[in-house]
Parts: structure tokens; sequence; C-alpha cells
């Protein structure tokens, strides 16, 4: 599962697009991927990785095979580098929570916060997979772990895609001249 978002002046994070696809190799994704990007345009041309600030993948992208490669060398060899997600479970869906805006059930309540989370009707999967999480009964905080069954049915791999999306910083370095005193 590979989500495109985007944010804008004020902070909210749009996710624009989805690829999801089950037992496909990396380079099959890759084309697929280019192909989503393909969908979107910045200016009048087309949406291309060198656009993208960043995308990254859950850790076990990065775990070594048996023969010593990882599938996130499989991806730099389509193009597609890819850089560790913040797989921070309970700060992640904390932060999706509070993106989504909490509106209150007692009429006059102040406690509306509008939501700064908005996902396109063209992330499908996303959408389906959302309103089927529960909380992990052992960590109330967390939500629990579901995998897809054996024809792809179910499974939370979006949600995590949209947990890495918005939990993942980018990486910002800042140059400032000291004056001391």
């Amino acid at each position: 599962m590979v989500l495109l978002g985007c944010t804008d002046g004020d902070g909210n994070i749009f996710v624009v697009d989805e690829h999801a696809e089950r037992l496909w190799l990396p380079q099959r994704h890759a084309a697929g991927i280019k192909a989503m990007l393909g969908r979107h345009k910045i200016g009048d041309r087309k949406l291309e990785l060198s656009d993208l600030k960043r995308f990254v993948a859950g850790a076990d992208v990065f775990s070594r095979q048996s023969d010593g490669t990882t599938i996130a060398a499989q991806y730099a060899k389509h193009g597609i580098t890819l850089r560790c997600a913040n797989t921070d479970r309970i700060n992640g869906w904390a932060e999706i929570l509070t993106r989504f805006g909490e509106v209150s059930a007692t009429p006059g309540d102040q406690a509306n916060i509008r939501p700064t989370l908005f996902i396109h009707q063209r992330c499908g999967r996303l959408i389906e997979t959302l309103p089927t999480l529960q909380h992990d009964p052992n960590r109330p905080e967390d939500v629990l772990k579901v995998d897809a069954d054996e024809e792809g049915v179910g499974g939370d791999d979006g949600a995590d895609a949209l947990r890495y999306l918005v939990a993942t910083k980018s990486r910002a370095v800042t140059q400032r001249k000291l004056r001391g005193l």
C-alpha cells in the first residue's frame, strides 16, 4: 500500500491517491507507483518521484533477506528511494485521531476541533480499512494488528501507511549564525 499525500500552508494533510496491490514484485509495484504519480500534475507537467519531499516505508522493508539484500534496495533499482518511517504506533494513532478532529455530542460545548486530515474518495482501500480498526484490548491506545486473509481481503496495511504518512516528519536542517556576548 502506497499513499500519496500533500500538505497545505495551514498544515492540513490531504491523502489524494493510493496504490494497493497484493503479491506483486517490487518492479511491478514501482511501475504502478509511477503510474499513480502520473495521474497528478504540478503546473503543466506530471508529478514525478523527484517531486516528492519524502517516501517512507515500514522497517520490514529494510530488513536483510537470506541473500543479504533488502526490499528497499530492490525499489532503489527502479528509482524509488525509501526512508524508514516513524513507526511509533501510539503517537501515530494519536496524531491521526487528533487530525480527524473531534465533535462534541453536547450542543453548545466548545470541544469542536476542526479536522486537518482529509482523504480523497480515490483512496478506496484506505477508506474501507479505517472503520474496521479496533482498539487493542491489551493496549487501548493502540490499534489491533490485523493481517489480510489469503484472498487479500481485510488487513490494516492502508491504516499503517496512513500512520506512516502522518507521523513521519521531514528532516529539516537549519543553519543559524550564533552571536555571543
